[in-house]
């Protein structure tokens, strides 16, 4: 049902941004301009739950956090045909949320 190739628009107070993810049978893959993504998510009906680590590649380019270095984020949303609509947290700080939308774009081989 979601596995596949995803666009994610992100938004936030510093501003919004962008990147791409995979999502493979529990598994997330992706990165932006200037982090990688990796983690690993569930799906119970059509609530989406995921744990990614967020590190760092390029050392000028900024999170949409504010956060030097690497980070882990938990992400919800809710998956409503080829769109997932949710938001981001930091674990120890929920208050500071990202709105995620992730639009598919391609399924796997």
């Amino acid at each position: 049902m979601v596995d596949g190739f995803w666009l994610m628009q992100l938004e936030a107070v510093q501003g919004r941004g962008g990147g791409v993810i995979v999502l493979t049978k529990g598994h997330i893959f992706g990165g932006d301009s200037g982090f990688c993504y990796t983690g690993k998510y569930e799906l119970q009906d059509k609530s989406l739950k995921a744990r990614v680590t967020v590190r760092k590649f390029l050392p000028d380019v900024v999170s949409m956090f504010g956060i030097e270095g690497d980070y882990n984020v938990d992400l919800t949303g809710t998956v409503e045909g080829d769109i997932i609509k949710g938001k981001a947290v930091l674990p120890a700080h929920p208050e500071a949320a990202i709105v995620v939308r992730l639009t598919k774009r391609g399924e796997l081989p």
